[in-house]
């Protein structure tokens, strides 16, 4: 990635572009037999409904978060705000040393747009973009699921295989030519969900090791994302100060002088 462009873009694609990344094989699965009979739901249907039973819902919501990145060349700690609106927006605002904003971000459902206050750029994309990047049908509620604990993408009973691992329940669905495996604690919840394609070597692997309870959702306060490929990258979120009632607007606007770059 280009210095010109700034170690954030690296940040947000974490988040966006390598949910399409790949991965080195796939691994066989075998479905969950049961004697349940043939009538009513299917076993893959019981899971997948209990599943959505109890994913995590929201109309608003806030954050910060203590972000710890590194790859091949760098470390680097960050803190971010995050502000989210179901379905609408994804913004963030990116705070370096001394509390100075590095960066603001803003995806919707049609754009990606980010201020690079460093550098005095503005790139700005559509989000076609994005699906064209990952290979994979990309929207904005897939990187909602991401940061809420959800799994990225939905499962299907036409797509989807349940199986069970140690006594957890695993998911397994295909989206294009790639894989998604979500594995799910005794809660329903997801502990972890890897992205990966056939014949190669590079994945995309997100855990939440804790969560918090909120009413009747259990939101992560850590987000671990790891990413094989040619290019290594980590990045954990600890994430705190929870707020679920909207108080303000959130404000991205592009100063003048500030020069347009097109991805």
């Amino acid at each position: 990635m280009s210095n010109k462009l700034f170690w954030v873009l690296g940040l947000l694609l974490v988040m966006v572009v390598t949910i399409g990344c790949k991965s080195k094989k796939i691994t066989s699965y075998v479905p969950v037999k049961t004697s349940l009979p043939q009538q009513g739901p299917s076993p893959t249907g019981v899971v997948l409904n209990t599943i959505d039973a109890n994913v995590n819902n929201f109309s608003f919501y806030q954050s910060r978060a203590k972000t710890y990145y590194k790859d091949d060349k760098q470390k680097i700690e960050l803190d971010i705000n995050l502000v989210m609106e179901k379905d609408q927006y994804i913004w963030m605002s990116v705070t370096a040393v001394l509390g100075i904003e590095v960066a603001r971000i803003m995806i919707t459902q049609d754009s990606v747009k980010i201020l690079d206050r460093l550098h005095r750029k503005y790139i700005a994309t559509d989000f076609d973009y994005i699906q064209r990047l990952s290979n994979v049908p990309l929207k904005l509620n897939n990187l909602q699921n991401l940061i809420i604990g959800n799994s990225v993408f939905n499962n299907s009973v036409q797509k989807s295989v349940v199986d069970t691992i140690l006594g957890a329940i695993s998911v397994s669905t295909i989206i294009n030519t790639q894989k998604q495996t979500t594995f799910y604690n005794a809660n329903y919840k997801v502990n972890r969900t890897l992205i990966e394609e056939q014949n190669q070597s590079r994945q995309l692997n997100i855990t939440y090791p804790t969560y918090s309870a909120f009413d009747k959702n259990m939101y992560p306060n850590v987000m671990n994302i790891n990413i094989r490929a040619e290019k290594t990258l980590e990045c954990t979120f600890e994430l705190s100060n929870f707020v679920f009632t909207k108080k303000r607007e959130t404000q991205f606007t592009v100063p003048s002088g500030y020069e347009v770059v097109k991805p």
